[in-house]
């Protein structure tokens, strides 16, 4: 039955594409292809050439069924599927002389056995490019290497991969034989241009592996990782390793490879009796239980001398046994650490344990600082000034705390201390750029501009050509309003990277901003000047088009207000019809009339426009791209240029778009505020592809997002849709999801429609379902306040809550007066209490060693103070 009904749908899809034009199958399978799906592709083309194989189309098409081949058997080669893309790079190479030959056929050939189609590629020489000449190459090199006589026998006497196998053959049994002097003679005579190049390379590398690490591994860095001899870097970077790391990376090494790394290390008997012991502590680990922590304290002191006393002692801390509370009783031996040790154990326990009532993570690495400190007054060398300043970063390495989005300027807020943390760090390492630019930033987002404008000063001192320090110099200007020197850094970061498109679009930016400035001004002439300034350094780089074409409407506009009316008035109707009877051109002028902050009514009126309505899928395609590139200039844009664009946008063909155009359309209208586009486009969706729960995600998150409220039926299918994401593990999609859903119950907004004030909950018939209640406490907010209050500092915690500001910020001011534990006793006594009016629903859990809460009569009663 299966195979019957494949055939009919092949039948109908067959004569649905009989009754398409050549031209549309043929964007089809373009299409298919841009995007990757190749299978489509080739079926399509194959199709298409059999089908109108008299069309002058059909060498282009015969090249793009060959494309299609080549990425097809791109694919199957990734999955280890060698023969059967061979398969499909012989089609390839079945379609005629026109198709060139690929070089990827040929290796893969040589990969599996056959030299021939290898060989006929080196015998090419001079018709090679340089890259196709090296890698095919290095290819012949290594088979040589891997012992193929034969192969030497089919190239000319004076071929480099004959002429240079000798020497490299010698160079390796010279490394065997650990004969410096023998190795350096042989690699003497391999030319840096040999197909032994790269050969040559790994064994100078190992060969001064043991003196110079760091430098071996810069070295190995220089062997790309489509080499032929990749493989063998790859067991020379991990015979490099240390400790843990090592360990890891052999776990994950196949036995060829972990030879050769035991090899390359010259492991002794002691190491091997390591290894063993840890792999039997692994073992008994593996039958369902974790590593004992004695057995691993026993073979560290048993191997101690091996492995150096030094740092057996500092993994030996990181075994003691856990200390989740502060005043919980310390593990033997604690009076025999030192104060950075005890400290130090504490932070880790810290981090390990951190909750609202207990350890305090900025206090305790702050406290292994100062004890660093305290331990070096005779003096600092550099690695105890290092740790220090690892101590002091620390906390915001943990937290990432500077990377809030809307940043708290409170002095006992731990986004304050931990800048004031990063600021100290600098003091003990001067050198650590990533520093500097985290507080920058931070700075910046804070609109601390002065204190921003301090540390970069001290950045630029260190790395006055530095393109990160360069880009965070000229973000700030961007945000002082100064544009001229905005621009002016744009440009040193140009001469150093002239093809750097991403600094000539923030330079474009700048301009653009200047210009708008200009306008509001009513100084036309400097805003024709700073578009003039833009144009010219867009240029013709390549990836740029659509900025450029941008500038051109820009331009346009400017010439019809400032210059010449009915000159520039002609020129805009002109780009119109260029851009055809769609409505994309409009798009386009409406964007750039927006870019500088004029009036779209009055500028319309001036052109003569009438509302059109988006009416073709390509239109409605092009649109959508558009908008995603405006986007990435600005995040500022007009009311009156969303209102203008949801008429335009009314009734667009949305049946016609394919499921991923409509998730991409969604998410551009969401951030554009196209509500109701956004609302169409998700409920056309959900009609071809039913309860999807991105698309539920955008329907309501579209619907509700200036007012309103769900029903009970809504809340239940985003509930469902909430666990549809989770089945599948598509966790962004749930937590954006459990994020709306918040926003319609406490903390995240008032009672919907349906809350029922006289609610009693002693009557049995208006007790909530089962399913209500799960959702109440559990995937819509309480058991992720508990988890946040216990997680996280308090003000981090209500933010993630989206609890209303001024419901928060009462919150933190009991908590300045009263202190943070009774405002989250408080909290929980409300979480716990509602989830236990709930009857069967699941409840959140009591935090470990805390009393059980009380319930309350009313799990909704906010009236607190």
């Amino acid at each position: 039955m299966a195979k019957k009904r494949k055939k009919q749908a092949h039948r109908s899809t067959a004569k649905a594409a009989v009754t398409q034009s050549p031209e549309a199958r043929e964007s089809e399978a373009l299409q298919a292809l841009e995007i990757g799906q190749y299978r489509d592709a080739i079926a399509a083309l194959k199709a298409l050439l059999k089908d109108d194989a008299a069309s002058e189309r059909s060498h282009a098409r015969q090249l793009a069924l060959a494309e299609a081949y080549a990425g097809r058997a791109r694919e199957l080669s990734d999955k280890g599927m060698l023969k059967e893309a061979l398969v499909l790079w012989e089609n390839r190479a079945a379609l005629g002389p026109e198709v060139p030959p690929a070089l990827e056929h040929s290796l893969l050939c040589l990969r599996l056995g056959d030299h021939a189609p290898a060989l006929r590629h080196w015998s090419r020489g001079e018709a090679l490019s340089r890259a196709e000449r090296e890698r095919i190459g290095e290819q012949l090199a290594a088979a040589v290497l891997a012992g193929d006589e034969s192969l030497l026998e089919q190239l000319a006497a004076d071929d480099p991969v004959r002429r240079h196998a000798e020497p490299a053959r010698a160079a390796l049994d010279a490394y065997c034989a650990n004969e410096a002097a023998a190795l350096e003679a042989a690699l003497a005579q391999i030319p840096f241009r040999s197909p032994y190049r790269s050969w040559a390379l790994l064994l100078k590398a190992l060969a001064r592996a043991e003196r110079e690490p760091e430098a071996t591994r810069e070295m190995l860095k220089r062997i790309d990782d489509d080499s032929a001899f990749a493989p063998l870097r790859r067991a020379a970077e991990i015979a490099l390793l240390e400790g843990t790391d090592l360990m890891r990376a052999l776990l994950h090494a196949g036995p060829r490879q972990a030879e050769l790394v035991a090899q390359l290390r010259g492991w002794s008997a002691q190491h091997i009796k390591l290894a063993r012991d840890l792999a039997a502590i692994e073992s008994d680990a593996s039958a369902a239980k974790a590593p004992s922590q004695q057995a691993l304290q026993r073979v560290l002191q048993r191997h101690r001398d091996l492995l150096g006393a030094e740092w057996v002692q500092q993994v030996s801390l990181r075994l003691l046994p856990p200390i989740p509370e502060p005043w919980d009783r310390r593990p033997k031996g604690w009076n025999a650490l030192s104060a950075p040790e005890r400290a130090l154990v504490e932070a880790w326990n810290a981090e390990a344990h951190h909750n609202t009532y207990g350890w305090d993570l900025s206090e305790a690495w702050e406290r292994v600082a100062m004890t660093l400190e305290e331990a070096s007054k005779a003096g600092v060398d550099q690695e105890r000034a290092l740790a220090i300043a690892l101590a002091l970063r620390r906390f915001d390495a943990r937290f990432r705390v500077l990377e809030a989005d809307q940043p708290d300027l409170d002095p006992d807020s731990p986004e304050t201390i931990a800048a004031g943390q990063l600021e100290r760090s600098l003091e003990w390492d001067p050198d650590h750029c990533e520093t500097y630019l985290r507080l920058i930033r931070w700075y910046r987002r804070a609109d601390q501009l002065k204190d921003a404008r301090r540390i970069l000063s001290a950045a630029q001192a260190r790395w006055p050509r530095d393109m990160a320090v360069l880009e965070a110099a000229m973000q700030t200007a961007l945000a002082s309003n100064a544009f001229k020197k905005a621009a002016g850094l744009a440009r040193q970061m140009l001469e150093i990277d002239p093809i750097n498109n991403s600094v000539r679009q923030q330079l474009v930016k700048a301009h653009l901003q200047h210009a708008a400035k200009q306008v509001r001004n009513r100084r036309g002439d400097l805003a024709l000047k700073e578009i003039g300034e833009a144009r010219a350094w867009v240029g013709r780089a390549a990836g740029l088009e659509s900025l450029r074409e941008r500038l051109r409407w820009i331009d346009g506009v400017l010439q019809m207000i400032y210059v010449e009316r009915e000159a520039g008035r002609a020129r805009l109707l002109e780009q119109l019809e260029q851009r055809g009877e769609g409505m994309l051109g409009r798009v386009e002028l409406m964007l750039a009339i927006d870019l500088l902050g004029l009036r779209q009514d009055q500028t319309t009126e001036l052109l003569g426009l009438r509302v059109g309505k988006v009416r073709e899928r390509d239109d409605l395609l092009a649109i959508i791209t558009q908008l995603r590139d405006f986007l990435e200039q600005t995040s500022r844009f007009t009311v009156r240029l969303v209102e203008q664009l949801q008429a335009m946008l009314k009734g667009a063909p949305w049946k016609r778009l394919e499921r991923s155009e409509l998730e991409l359309a969604c998410e551009t209208f969401g951030r554009m505020q196209l509500n109701a586009a956004r609302q169409e486009a998700a409920q056309a969706a959900l009609k071809r592809w039913a309860r999807t729960p991105i698309f539920e995600y955008h329907l309501y998150a579209a619907k509700y997002a200036k007012s309103g409220h769900p029903s009970a039926k809504e809340i239940d299918r985003m509930q469902e849709a909430l666990m549809q994401a989770q089945e599948v593990g598509d966790m962004r999609v749930a937590n954006q999801l459990r994020e709306l859903m918040q926003e319609f119950l406490p903390f995240g907004g008032l009672p919907g429609p349906g809350f029922d004030p006289d609610f009693d909950p002693d009557e049995e018939n208006d007790i909530p379902s089962a399913e209500v209640a799960a959702a109440l406490t559990g995937a819509l907010g309480l058991d992720h306040l508990l988890d946040a209050l216990r997680r996280k500092p308090l003000k981090q915690a209500l933010k993630e809550t989206n609890m209303p500001k001024f419901l928060r910020d009462h919150f933190l001011a009991i908590a300045r007066e009263e202190g943070e534990e009774v405002v989250v006793a408080l909290l929980e006594d409300m979480v716990l209490g509602a989830a236990a009016s709930l009857d069967d629903a699941p409840q959140p859990r009591p935090a470990s060693g805390q009393r059980k809460r009380t319930s309350k009569k009313n799990p909704f009663n906010f009236d607190l103070f």
